[in-house]
């Protein structure tokens, strides 16, 4: 299952997962994830407060019975600097005791300041576990923390610089028969959208009992941004079970040969023309130095390890290719190019369509003003861009 993500403030994600205990018995565990920045904060006399709302509802097709809850989480730091901090998020976490069938979830989530409310939706499927000979609880994707080797989940299942280190857990369920303890050969895949395989490999662990939870640390190179699925698989003979878990890469290392030529179009909306060209220009052993070396002259705290300029082209590279259609990937769009280059608009006017109009939408920057025009005359989403204004 996708991870459920908002497509209007606030914007959350909700990851749902199937898991198992040493019993073989399957529960649900759901974590909403919601960045700082998405919060309403209110100033207080010691420090500054928000809070917000969640609800998770699990409805099965004949609706006798919901499942699920909603609760409050507030929160309350020293400094505005931690509300604006990318990397800060309010973290809510709940486990239920679902019966196996089909439900269609709804997971939703409100500022408790401004009453502002967003939902997600999609279907999950419970398999009953206790009529198969081998299955796994849904993977579970994370970092292995260098310094103290634990094991970090990241729920969001979006990975920054540093998704080289990925690892994964899972509980493995074999009720074949045979002797104990046993090995059990796995494969394991990383593949990019449309099913390329972008890295693989085979590992053996050893299974002391029916139920066993296994951990992976594979040996990836670093991967570059885009949408990724993690395949594992239980080898025997002819027979494969297989499980996937979908994530995403938002920022990586300097990109490499098809991606460095991709990186370079999205790069043009926001550098000048020479530097494109030069950079064009550069042997593939000398494309990560140019990278590097260009986002170095815009390091505006060059004194720190985080070049605050290439994470927020990052940002926004990913915001466009998920928020805005074309006939291509998102940031290839009107919309995608102007919002990497001004970043959001201060303010939107949208003015619905009718029988003999267009849906128009109008973005405003105001310092220095900009005024752009879209307009969607198919009818399908995909606005371009007819007119542009400036002071």
């Amino acid at each position: 299952m996708q991870p459920l993500r908002s497509f209007q403030p606030p914007y959350f994600t909700a990851d749902v997962s199937v898991t198992i205990d040493s019993t073989a018995k399957s529960s649900v565990e759901v974590t909403f994830t919601l960045p700082y920045v998405e919060l309403n904060w209110n100033k207080l006399p010691r420090g500054y407060a928000a809070g917000a709302g969640f609800s998770i509802v699990f409805e099965p097709r004949d609706r006798e019975r919901l499942y699920g809850d909603s609760w409050e989480k507030r929160i309350l730091v020293d400094s505005f600097q931690e509300t604006r901090n990318i990397r800060n998020q309010l973290v809510a976490h709940r486990t239920f005791q679902i019966p196996p069938g089909r439900y269609k979830v709804r997971a939703r989530v409100r500022d408790v300041s401004t009453q502002i409310e967003s939902e997600a939706t999609d279907v999950l499927q419970i398999e009953d576990l206790a009529k198969v000979p081998v299955g796994f609880s849904d993977l579970v994707l994370g970092l292995r923390d260098s310094a103290s080797s634990q094991f970090v989940p990241v729920t969001s299942r979006r990975f920054g610089d540093g998704a080289a280190g990925l690892a994964v857990r899972a509980v493995l369920l074999d009720r074949r028969p045979g002797v104990w303890p046993r090995e059990a050969k796995l494969h394991w895949a990383v593949e990019e959208t449309g099913g390329d395989v972008a890295q693989q490999g085979d590992t053996t662990v050893v299974l002391r009992r029916p139920v066993e939870n296994i951990e992976l640390r594979p040996r990836l190179d670093e991967l570059f941004i885009g949408d990724y699925v993690f395949e594992l698989e239980l080898v025997a003979g002819k027979s494969r079970w297989r499980t996937t878990r979908s994530f995403e890469v938002q920022q990586s290392g300097p990109p490499k040969g098809k991606e460095y030529t991709l990186m370079l179009e999205a790069l043009s909306y926001i550098a000048e023309p020479s530097e494109i060209e030069a950079m064009r220009k550069v042997p593939p052993d000398g494309q990560a130095e140019a990278w590097e070396k260009f986002w170095k002259r815009r390091d505006p705290t060059p004194d720190t390890p985080v070049n605050e300029n290439l994470i927020e082209f990052y940002r926004r590279l990913r915001y466009a290719s998920s928020h805005f259609t074309g006939m291509g990937p998102g940031w290839r769009s009107d919309m995608g190019r102007i919002y990497i280059r001004y970043g959001p608009p201060d303010q939107v006017e949208n003015q619905p369509g009718s029988a003999t109009s267009p849906t128009v939408e109008i973005w405003y920057y105001h310092r220095p003003y900009h005024r752009f025009v879209f307009v969607d005359r198919e009818g399908f989403g995909r606005f371009t861009l007819l007119n542009y204004g400036a002071e």
